[in-house]
């Protein structure tokens, strides 16, 4: 099974008016965490109930690939992203790459929340940054 997992968006260190808009629309902060190999802060934000959530990516390395999505595009949507059941990340992987789409890593690796990700490269995802995250076992 597939769903909607999150909305990631690109946003500069110290921008607080886009946390201040969640909490005004009812968002619930959640945690906050660093992904060192993506330089950035995430800061996750929910709606009461299931997913979807919304995620901040809080640029914290300059030379980072979100710094280099805000230096080229500015600040905002960054992905979308598609939770994939446990187990079927690689399969999935396989037969995307069959079908001619390219992944930003050779293999999946561990992103926020300890979770197995990898992005569909927005060359071969009409412009759109996909990322499949794999839900733990």
């Amino acid at each position: 099974m597939i769903t909607l997992n999150h909305i990631g968006i690109a946003t500069k260190a110290g921008d607080q008016q886009l946390t201040k808009l969640f909490k005004i629309l009812g968002f619930k902060p959640g945690a906050t965490e660093r992904v060192a190999d993506q330089g950035v802060k995430v800061h996750f934000f929910s709606l009461p109930g299931e997913a979807p959530h919304l995620e901040t990516l809080e640029v914290e390395d300059p030379e980072g690939t979100v710094a280099k999505f805000i230096a080229k595009r500015g600040p905002g949507i960054h992905h979308l992203s598609f939770q994939v059941s446990a187990g079927k990340l690689d399969s999935l992987t396989a037969q995307l790459t069959q079908e001619g789409f390219k992944f930003t890593y050779d293999a999946p690796r561990r992103g926020a929340q300890n979770m197995r990700i990898n992005f569909i490269h927005p060359a071969t995802a009409g412009g759109v940054l996909i990322e499949l995250m794999e839900e733990s076992r």
